[in-house]
């Protein structure tokens, strides 16, 4: 049991609006082949507006709906998988895009990369438990757009840029909260950037190495592993929350791929209703795909106050999360 409130969740929409045949048509892959057999229809981009404008945007509008003001909030953290620059972190760039120097909060990241948001709520609720916040904000602000790999389009196909943040802070009551990770590194190289840090730096770069600074992900591979180990998670949550499928109001899974999510429902038995999907519109938005599905769900009315709520995930690493909480 947590004290732990979602005090508002906004988003802010990339300006560039992406269609699946324009994917097609830069891949070299048939027309209408990624929107028939890959699922996914549209996405957005981040074009003239920089992906620090969408955070500060998603930000502003998450502050605004909580009914607070900057003097409220007692740190902002950004979790995200893509970064605007290696140093400072992204929630300092994003500080700076917002404007709000005379305010002193600190600024710091989490990145589990996909994972980002969850783990950052995770490691945030025990801030807002111990009293030490009362308002933090978190912002998912990514654009997997400017590392795509073009030469591998089944993957290139599925990303989309997003911006989303949300405001958590200490309720009144206690609450369902339940959160377990693990990490399989056997899947480590399943899904990486080799290039643009020590391991391999900068100034390594050559044209016949391109695509080592790009991309690159083996998404079969990490179907497989995640396969394997989310049953006994979600058995382990329910066991340890005494929870069904029948008190849990949706599910918010990481919009990994349209057929992985649907084989996943599948495989672990969740009512295709309780499935949020946002995918076919807006694609894999890397960590903001958690908490843009939980936007657009409290959005459409398929989560009310009071719900509870499964997010479910994996990230690079490999990675799996789940976390039930109460909205």
């Amino acid at each position: 049991m947590t004290k732990l409130h979602i005090e508002s969740i906004a988003y802010e929409l990339p300006d560039r609006y992406v269609l699946s045949n324009e994917l097609d048509e830069k891949c070299q892959t048939p027309i209408g082949y990624t929107e028939e057999y890959i699922g996914i229809k549209s996405r957005y981009y981040f074009d003239k507006k920089t992906v620090l404008a969408g955070g500060a945007a998603a930000a502003q509008k998450a502050v605004e709906q909580a009914g607070l003001t900057w003097a409220d909030i007692d740190c902002m953290v950004a979790a995200s998988a893509t970064k605007w620059q290696p140093i400072p972190c992204m929630a300092a760039c994003l500080k700076q895009e917002l404007g709000v120097s005379d305010y002193t909060f600190p600024c710091f990241d989490i990145d589990s990369t996909c994972l980002s948001f969850m783990v950052a709520v995770d490691t945030l609720a025990c801030g807002l438990e111990s009293g030490k916040y009362k308002h933090v904000l978190v912002v998912s602000a990514e654009q997997p757009s400017g590392v795509i790999n073009w030469n591998q389009p089944k993957s290139a196909c599925l990303f989309g840029d997003m911006a989303v943040a949300a405001i958590l802070g200490r309720g009144s009551a206690e609450k369902p909260f339940f959160s377990c990770f693990s990490t399989h590194i056997q899947g480590a190289d399943f899904a990486r950037i080799k290039g643009g840090q020590l391991a391999q730096l900068p100034t390594s770069y050559t044209p016949q190495n391109h695509n080592d600074y790009l991309f690159d992900m083996n998404g079969r591979s990490i179907y497989k592993v995640s396969a394997k180990v989310l049953p006994g998670f979600i058995e382990n949550a329910f066991k340890q929350t005494g929870l069904t499928w029948k008190d849990i109001a949706m599910v918010i899974p990481h919009q990994a791929s349209p057929l992985a999510m649907t084989l996943m429902c599948k495989k672990l038995g969740i009512p295709l209703e309780k499935m949020m999907f946002t995918i076919q519109d807006y694609g894999n938005n890397v960590a903001a795909s958690i908490p843009f599905a939980f936007a657009k769900a409290t959005e459409q009315g398929k989560i009310k106050r009071g719900d509870k709520v499964m997010l479910l995930g994996t990230s690079a690493g490999l990675s799996i999360g789940v976390m039930i909480l109460e909205y």
